[in-house]
């Protein structure tokens, strides 16, 4: 799977041949496209989504190609997921969470579990985000748990990668989405 923000783009240079596989480095090209998937979005609506495939010409294995604004085996953006994981570390429930994004409780539910079973990972993906970014961004605030000090990281390190790389209209979740390589939901490491 490859998070991009620009689908376009990414089409043309994966037609181009311009990308690198992230497994071995061998260049990719286009391999069809996903099957068609309907996803929510944080304004209600539904949109439908195809993702692009690709294939590496040197070790043969495919790859997903996603808008950063998806996750993978998700129905609904990262703008709605990351608002539920806001709530979660500003101290409110699953329910309330749920209620407020019109999502039904048992998703919400699934979404913190995994979440603050990821959390000491996803705070490392942000601290070391911020640390090569700004370092003089990394929080220093008390936080109530170990998820509100990973959204806090990460968080911070999408607005550190915003203002270093000059894009004042990127969206926060799609560059959390990328910096976490899609896996801000993936299960965490067994120990």
């Amino acid at each position: 799977m490859i998070e991009v923000f620009d689908v376009a783009a990414t089409r043309r240079a994966l037609a181009r041949r311009l990308l690198r596989c992230p497994g071995c480095g061998g260049r990719l090209r286009p391999w069809g496209r996903a099957r068609p998937r309907t996803v929510r979005d944080s304004d209600g609506g539904d949109l439908v989504v195809r993702p692009d495939r690709a294939r590496c010409t040197a070790c043969q294995a495919t790859h997903v190609v996603f808008d950063a604004a998806l996750l993978p085996r998700r129905a609904y953006t990262v703008r709605v997921i990351g608002q539920a994981l806001v709530g979660a570390a500003r101290g409110q429930g699953h329910r309330p969470i749920a209620a407020q994004l019109a999502v039904p409780e048992g998703t919400v539910r699934s979404w913190l579990r995994r979440a603050r079973r990821s959390a000491h990972r996803l705070w490392t993906i942000g601290v070391q985000a911020i640390v090569a970014l700004d370092a003089d961004a990394l929080p220093t605030r008390e936080q109530p748990n170990t998820l509100a000090y990973a959204v806090e990281a990460l968080v911070a390190a999408a607005v550190a990668g915003r203002d270093r790389l000059g894009s004042p209209d990127a969206d926060l979740w799609c560059q959390i989405t990328v910096l976490t390589r899609g896996q801000l939901l993936a299960p965490a490491p067994a120990d």
